[in-house]
């Protein structure tokens, strides 16, 4: 076994079918990967899909763990060194996952991301990542047209979640998402910072290729759901890895700056997002699984 694949349904389940089929139609061989889907308590259940999809492992969770929490779940049932992590609101290119296992292959990555593209065209959603002194996250790319500016390997600053791949030697050496970051984002962001931190590389491949349809499952990037989790998963990622001379030095001046260019929604979103991300930061109880989440699982038939 040389890769799994971890996928966390919840309230996708629409997508789920397509993901599924671009796994199965990969050219990576079939016995050399898993896939292992885990149902967080989805409003949409996978419990249709099982006899549809014989070699995919199906687990179902009693309550949402979350992002991070539901692959922490699946990786719990991971059998490869090689840990794959893709939205189920993705379609997967047949070589994407032979393309992502080939990079994780040089000991210097740690983790690997992939060129996402808005699905049925060639426009650009993802192709690596960048922080601002705020922790304001940006993709490379994004609304480009994608006519090969991107299409050289390069080491970012972080990848998307969507589709990201990474070891189990980095895993066991630098940690994996932080169930803190409950229910989504920034969790991906800290495993690249960790990463780095660790003298790992933080890989960028143009060649693996995937596409994503994008904030399903919170609404909408112009929600406020969205806005809501977006400013708390960065004020975590900030309270959690920042120094007190970095807030006060980079975070503060950068801030205000984004925070003048913003409605007034967008500000008090913010300003709770300060308070209620700094109560959250370091609690991980929300999204940690425990014993007696697991409703069923078809590995354990």
């Amino acid at each position: 076994m040389q890769a799994s694949v971890l996928i966390v349904e919840y309230s996708t389940r629409p997508y789920l079918v397509e993901c599924l089929d671009s796994l199965e139609r990969s050219e990576f061989p079939r016995d050399a990967f898993e896939i292992i889907v885990v149902d967080n308590a989805s409003s949409t259940p996978v419990d249709g899909l099982v006899d549809a999809y014989p070699r995919v492992r199906f687990v179902k969770s009693r309550r949402n763990l979350g992002f991070a929490g539901g692959n922490i779940l699946a990786l719990e049932r991971a059998r490869a060194d090689n840990i794959l992590l893709l939205n189920p609101d993705a379609r997967a290119a047949p070589d994407w996952l032979g393309e992502m296992v080939l990079s994780l292959k040089a000991r210097s990555v740690g983790v690997v991301g992939c060129k996402i593209l808005h699905p049925g065209t060639h426009v650009l959603q993802h192709a690596g990542g960048m922080l601002f002194p705020n922790a304001r996250s940006e993709h490379r790319g994004r609304g480009q047209d994608d006519v090969g500016q991107f299409d050289r390997e390069a080491d970012v600053e972080y990848v998307c979640g969507a589709a990201i791949g990474t070891r189990r030697d980095v895993i066991d050496t630098v940690g994996f998402l932080s169930a803190a970051y409950f229910p989504a984002y920034y969790e991906e962001t800290e495993l690249c910072v960790r990463a780095r931190q660790g003298g790992y590389r933080v890989l960028y491949n143009p060649r693996a290729v995937v596409e994503h349809h994008e904030s399903v499952a919170s609404g909408g990037a112009s929600t406020r759901k969205y806005l809501q989790r977006y400013h708390e998963g960065r004020m975590r990622f900030v309270y959690r890895n920042y120094s007190l001379r970095q807030i006060a030095f980079q975070f503060l001046p950068s801030e205000a700056a984004f925070l003048s260019a913003r409605d007034g929604r967008e500000r008090r979103v913010c300003a709770r997002a300060y308070l209620s991300a700094l109560m959250s930061s370091r609690d991980s109880s929300p999204g940690a699984p425990r014993a007696g989440d697991v409703i069923f699982d078809t590995g354990a038939r």
